[in-house]
């Protein structure tokens, strides 16, 4: 089985990108004699594909969802399909592909759609550049949206690389239709410690905030007994809220 991070870093330098790696997809995509398009398509469920013709691929991108940033992972996502030689899932009318809706790059859940996030990630992100990037800093806002510009990617991506780095106990809860959780990523020190929720815990301050429809400028001391499994208890607790009922950002540190 091809290691899907290794398989990333030879593309990198097999491919002698040298700058911000996200701007380099469309050149790395024609090099393999990939064609690529772009279009709105506000009917189908995908949010990209690979497409097998004999020997030639073309890449697809949905972009009636989100933003360029998002797009640019889909495509890396893409990418990380045809260099790890998946084989297509879809079939019709001869028309062999892999679509990948939005939940399965989000959530992953299946092999190849694991391995096409982890390649996605490593060419996006690359380790050593990122740790760098990142190093002496906090997780907090400021870091994940200057380090989202600077690589060209989107703060839920940003958000997540930047977790798989962090030392301290920490964790992001991402929350839509109020309180309701759409998922959250915690970091190696701080697994184990965070309650497994489906909502906002009533009474958090991230949840007051999001009722309120208002932002928080930096972290607050909240009751960690809401958040943290027992027996985790008894350390400062801060946590910090952007966003809207409708979307919302949590970090909590402690």
């Amino acid at each position: 089985m091809i290691d899907a991070a290794t398989k990333a870093k030879w593309v990198l330098g097999s491919k002698n990108v040298s700058g911000v790696p996200a701007q380099a997809l469309g050149s790395i995509a024609d090099s393999e004699g990939i064609k690529h398009i772009c279009n709105d398509y506000p009917d189908d469920d995908w949010d990209g594909t690979l497409i097998y013709k004999s020997k030639k691929r073309a890449i697809v991108i949905n972009t009636h969802r989100g933003s360029e940033l998002r797009h640019n992972f889909t495509f890396a996502h893409e990418l990380g399909h045809h260099f790890l030689e998946h084989e297509p899932t879809y079939n019709e009318n001869g028309r062999m592909e892999i679509r990948c809706t939005p939940q399965d790059i989000a959530q992953g859940g299946k092999r190849i759609e694991d391995e096409a996030n982890q390649f996605a990630v490593e060419l996006l992100m690359p380790e050593d550049r990122f740790r760098l990037s990142m190093a002496g800093a906090e997780l907090d806002f400021d870091l994940m949206k200057s380090l989202s510009i600077e690589y060209q990617v989107s703060k839920e991506a940003c958000v997540y690389r930047i977790l798989d780095f962090t030392r301290e106990p920490c964790a992001v809860i991402f929350t839509k239709n109020g309180a309701t959780i759409r998922s959250m990523k915690i970091s190696r020190a701080g697994r184990g410690a965070v309650m497994r929720l489906r909502e906002l815990p009533e009474g958090s301050l991230a949840r007051t905030v999001i009722a309120n429809n208002s932002w928080q400028r930096g972290f607050e001391e909240c009751d960690s007994s809401l958040w943290l499994a027992k027996g985790q208890q008894g350390f400062p607790f801060f946590s910090c809220t952007h966003g809207s009922a409708e979307f919302a950002m949590t970090i909590l540190r402690w």
